[in-house]
C-alpha cells in the first residue's frame, strides 16, 4: 500500500505541496537561526504566511459578499416572478437569464464569489499533506531522520526497523497511522514510521536496536542525540507534535487541549464570517452558515482528535488568524462605497468584453437582449403551437375516413385517403 499523505505525491497538488514545502524550510531554518528549533512555532508561523499568501482570494470573496448584498434582492424578485413556474423549461430559461443580466450589469458572474473558494481548496488540501509529514517536505528536519538512518545501517535499516515495527501490535499499529502498509519497504518508509514515535516509543526502539547489533558507541554518538533533537522539534508545551491525541486516550489529558481548542476557534471563526453572509441578505446561505457554525467546531474536535497534534496547531492558528482577518475585511469592506466597487468591476468586465469584440454592459443593451430572447423563444412557442395544429388537422382528416360502415367501405376510404395523399406528394 502506498502512502496517502506522509510520501511526496505527483500532480498539481504535489507542485503546491512541494512550493509549502520550500516555505516551511525556509521558516525551519531561519527559526533554528535565532536557537528555535521547534516544528510547532513554526507549523504556526507558516499558518500565518500561508494565510496571508491567501489575503488577495479573501479580498475578492469579501468584495463578491459586498456586491451580493445589492444583488441577492434583485435575484430574490426574479424568483418570486417565477415561483411555481419550475416545470415550465421557458420560464426557467427567462429566469436564468434575467438573473445572469442582473450579475453583468454589476460587472459580476453566477460563479465569482465560488471561484475563490475553489481556488483556496487545493492549497488547504496541500498545506495537511505537508503538516501530516514535515520530514517529506522540510529537509532541515529531515536530516536528522537521515543521520539515524545511515547510523542503523542504511539499506539494513529497512530489515532492522521492519523488525521493531513487528515486535508488537503498539508499533504494528503505528505502520497503519503512517499509511505505509503492512511492511516496511524502502528509507522513505522508515523515516514515515520514526516520525510517528513518542519519546517512549523512541526509548524502546533505541533499546530494540541496541540488541540488534547497533554498537552503543554509534547509539550514543548519532542515534541519541539526534533522537533528542527530534523529541524537542516534536514537543509543544509537552505535547507530542507527530502523535494523535486519540492515540493517548485519557492517560494524558493535556493532548485534549488541542481538539478542544480547535473546536473553539473553528466555533468564534465561523461567527465572525457568519456577519459578512448576513450582510448578503441571502437566506438560504444564512441559513447553511448558522447550520455549519455548530456542525464544524464538532467536525474540527473530532478531526483533531484523530490526526496529528500537528495539523491540530495548525488547525487552531488558521481558525484564529481566519477569524482576526476576516474582522478586519468586514470592517474595511463596511466603509468601502459599493457604487464605487461596483463601477470599477464594470469597468474590468467591460474590458474583457472589449478584447472579445463585444459590446459593454449596460442597461439598454441587456434590455435589448432580453426582448431578442423573449421574441425568440416567442417564435418557437408559435412554431410549435403551428405544428400542434397541423397534426390535430391531419388527425382530424383522418378520421373522417373512419366513421361507422362496412368493411368493404371503410377498406375503400382508407385506399381513398392513401391515393388522395400519394398524389399531394
Amino acid at each position: 500500500m502506498t502512502p496517502i499523505f506522509l510520501t511526496r505525491q505527483g500532480g498539481p497538488l504535489g507542485l503546491i505541496a512541494d512550493l509549502l514545502g520550500y516555505i516551511m524550510d525556509g521558516i525551519f531554518y531561519i527559526m533554528n537561526t535565532f536557537g528555535v528549533v521547534n516544528i510547532g512555532v513554526c507549523i504556526i508561523i507558516f499558518t500565518i504566511v500561508t494565510r496571508i499568501l491567501m489575503m488577495p482570494l479573501s479580498y475578492k470573496q469579501a468584495k463578491s459578499q459586498k456586491i451580493m448584498a445589492v444583488i441577492q434582492p434583485q435575484i430574490s424578485l426574479i424568483q418570486q416572478k417565477y415561483k411555481g413556474k419550475e416545470n415550465d423549461q421557458q420560464a426557467m430559461m427567462m429566469q436564468n437569464a434575467e438573473i445572469k443580466a442582473v450579475y453583468e450589469r454589476y460587472g459580476t458572474s453566477m460563479t465569482g464569489g465560488c471561484l475563490q473558494l475553489a481556488i483556496q481548496l487545493p492549497i488547504i488540501f496541500a498545506l495537511y499533506r505537508v503538516i501530516l509529514n514535515i520530514p517529506a517536505y522540510v529537509s532541515a528536519v529531515r536530516v536528522y531522520f537521515d543521520q539515524i538512518v545511515t547510523a542503523i545501517g542504511g539499506a539494513t535499516a529497512i530489515e532492522k526497523v521492519n523488525e521493531f515495527a513487528h515486535s508488537s501490535e503498539t508499533f504494528t499499529k503505528l505502520l497503519s497511522s503512517a499509511r505505509i502498509g503492512e511492511n516496511i519497504t524502502t528509507t522513505n518508509h522508515i523515516i514515515d514510521f520514526l516520525y510517528y514515535l513518542n519519546p517512549s516509543q523512541w526509548n524502546q526502539f533505541v533499546d530494540y536496536i541496541g540488541n540488534n547489533g547497533i554498537s552503543q558507541a554509534v547509539i550514543d554518538s548519532t542515534i541519541v542525540p539526534n533522537m533528542n533533537t527530534i523529541i524537542d522539534m516534536n514537543s509543544f508545551f509537552g505535547i507530542n507534535l507527530a502523535a494523535s491525541p486519540s492515540s493517548y486516550g485519557f492517560s494524558d489529558i493535556r493532548c485534549w487541549i488541542i481538539p478542544v481548542l480547535a473546536g473553539l476557534a473553528q466555533y468564534l471563526a465561523s461567527k465572525i464570517t457568519m456577519k459578512s453572509t448576513a450582510a448578503t441578505g441571502d437566506k438560504n446561505s444564512a441559513q447553511m452558515m448558522s447550520t455549519m457554525n455548530i456542525m464544524m467546531p464538532l467536525i474540527s474536535v473530532w478531526f483533531c482528535f484523530s490526526m496529528s497534534s500537528g495539523v491540530g496547531i495548525y488547525w487552531i492558528a488558521s481558525s484564529v488568524i481566519m477569524g482576526l482577518t476576516q474582522y478586519l475585511l468586514n470592517s474595511h469592506m463596511n466603509r468601502v462605497n459599493v457604487d464605487d466597487l461596483i463601477a470599477k468591476n464594470l469597468e474590468k468586465a467591460n474590458k474583457k468584453r472589449a478584447k472579445k469584440g463585444l459590446p459593454p454592459i449596460n442597461e439598454k443593451s441587456q434590455e435589448d437582449q432580453l426582448k431578442k430572447m423573449q421574441l425568440k423563444m416567442q417564435r418557437e412557442e408559435e412554431k410549435r403551437a403551428k405544428q400542434l395544429e397541423d397534426t390535430k388537422s391531419r388527425i382530424d382528416d383522418a378520421n373522417s375516413y373512419y366513421k361507422t360502415g362496412s368493411i368493404t367501405e371503410r377498406a375503400r376510404m382508407v385506399q381513398q385517403y392513401n391515393e388522395k395523399h400519394d398524389k399531394k406528394r
